[in-house]
């Protein structure tokens, strides 16, 4: 599909909010970094609000298809659907500077633009709450949500390390810790208990 001045100018923000936060980027640095006139982008977008909103859309809906989606597809086993989600979130942020524009924009804004803060709590109930089906079978649906939170806050914490010290060690770390919580599971299922 081929994109859009539209297409060109979301892709230009998100980068820009990714690595410079949101009050630290213009209209003009978008068009700028788009190569259109900054009138151009207003053609689309009212302000540089609704054009965050657009991004954070967009990210919304390019996580769901890419990474969260293919989790919940039950004819694939449980460990499988949580090795390749592992995976699918190394790729997605490893190389990709500035970390998570969501978990930028929650630390930058927090509250402070009620439009924003629902998008970023979407985002990371979409990435808890496919993790929590992963989990569930083995731990019990309230454990497996306490679990993923935990997973998310990890690895949100291994995106920002990897990025403060260009290391992608931390987060191939925690995947290989999130996809051994099913295996821990099986082998403690399948353990036998020893008599005294």
């Amino acid at each position: 599909m081929k994109k859009t001045d539209r297409d060109a100018v979301i892709d230009a923000a998100l980068t820009l909010f990714r690595m410079n936060g949101y009050h630290n980027t213009s209209m003009a640095d978008i068009s700028a970094s788009c190569g259109l006139l900054k009138g151009s982008i207003y053609h689309y977008f009212p302000g540089k609000k609704e054009l965050a909103i657009a991004a954070l859309d967009r990210v919304i809906a390019e996580t769901r298809e890419k990474l969260f989606r293919p989790a919940l597809d039950s004819s694939v086993p449980a460990e499988v659907r949580l090795a390749n989600l592992a995976e699918r979130v190394e790729r997605y942020f490893i190389g990709r500077e500035g970390g998570c524009v969501m978990g930028n924009l929650a630390l930058e804004v927090g509250d402070a633009i009620p439009e924003f803060q629902e998008r970023v709590r979407t985002y990371f109930n979409d990435w808890k709450d496919a993790l929590a089906t992963l989990l569930e079978a083995k731990h019990g649906r309230a454990r497996a949500e306490e679990m993923a939170e935990d997973i998310v806050a990890r690895v949100q914490g291994a995106i920002m390390i990897m990025g403060v010290n260009k290391d992608e060690r931390p987060l191939r770390r925690a995947s290989r810790e999130t996809v051994q919580l099913l295996a821990a599971a099986d082998a403690s299922a399948s353990a036998v208990p020893v008599s005294a």
